[in-house]
């Protein structure tokens, strides 16, 4: 049992980490079926979760911008430009392709097919922003319309006989236009990548179904709620979630 903020006692249901089971299947060179929908099911909410926190930074930054009257100009451009970035790169790792190293998540692909041509010219700008402008700098490089990063080494006279060495950076942090294909763009994005979540969630439960799994055989990889997720707080919230669905959220570390 754990103790919720009303201080009652919550007892919580048994809990089976369905990954370890799948490992443990593949493991035995057993059911690929069930290894596929497990996995299939487990990036497709994790994706669906950048998108839901992405659209929590973007609703921050919506507040910023109403409450800014209290904020230094610096502080508030700071604010604004690492918000902004979080949420970029939060929807480039969710619909775009990674490297696909054995210990990455990788990504849901977004059916581009399904998406107007606008939509699909504001996909391939935010990734273009996160490739080129934030996860990498292509310095002097137009990107969508703007040069993010740019860079200069150069002398300067300081008197007559003598010449000193300087550099300097500029670069684009909160863009408002940039900001506002996001937000048009991170609905459409987010509708496709529930839908996924949530069908393969049923994939996941149907290959479980027709293996003809016992109780024992999925108590074998019980685990402690409150470890797992990692507080009482988290367990309580993430098990509230219905047969099928998905729930995300930040872990603050204080």
């Amino acid at each position: 049992m754990v103790s919720p903020s009303d201080g009652g006692f919550v007892t919580l249901p048994l809990t089976v980490d369905l990954m370890k089971l799948g490992r443990a299947v593949e493991a035995r060179g057993g059911s690929k079926k069930l290894i596929r929908a497990l996995r299939t099911a487990w990036r497709a909410q994790s994706c669906f979760a950048d998108l839901r926190q992405a659209q929590g930074a973007c609703d921050a930054l919506d507040a910023l911008l109403v409450g800014s009257a209290s904020l230094d100009p610096g502080t508030l451009l700071h604010l604004q430009s690492g918000t902004l970035a979080t949420a970029i790169l939060l929807y480039a790792r969710a619909t775009s392709s990674s490297s696909a190293k054995a210990n990455e998540r990788g990504a849901t692909q977004l059916d581009l097919g399904k998406l107007t041509s606008a939509q699909a010219e504001d996909h391939q700008t935010l990734l273009r922003i996160r490739n080129g402008a934030i996860g990498h700098v292509e310095s002097g490089t137009d990107i969508a319309g703007d040069y993010w990063h740019r860079d200069f080494l150069f002398a300067k006279r300081a008197d007559v006989a003598n010449w000193e060495v300087a550099s300097a950076s500029t670069s684009i942090g909160f863009h408002r236009d940039i900001f506002l294909v996001l937000k048009r763009q991170l609905p459409i994005a987010s509708a496709q990548l529930q839908a996924k979540s949530r069908e393969r969630l049923q994939g996941a439960m149907g290959a479980i179904r027709e293996m003809g799994l016992k109780d024992s055989d999925l108590l074998r990889y019980q685990i402690d709620p409150v470890k797992w997720f990692g507080s009482a707080h988290a367990a309580l919230m993430l098990l509230s979630t219905k047969s099928g669905e998905e729930a995300a959220a930040w872990t603050p570390l204080f």
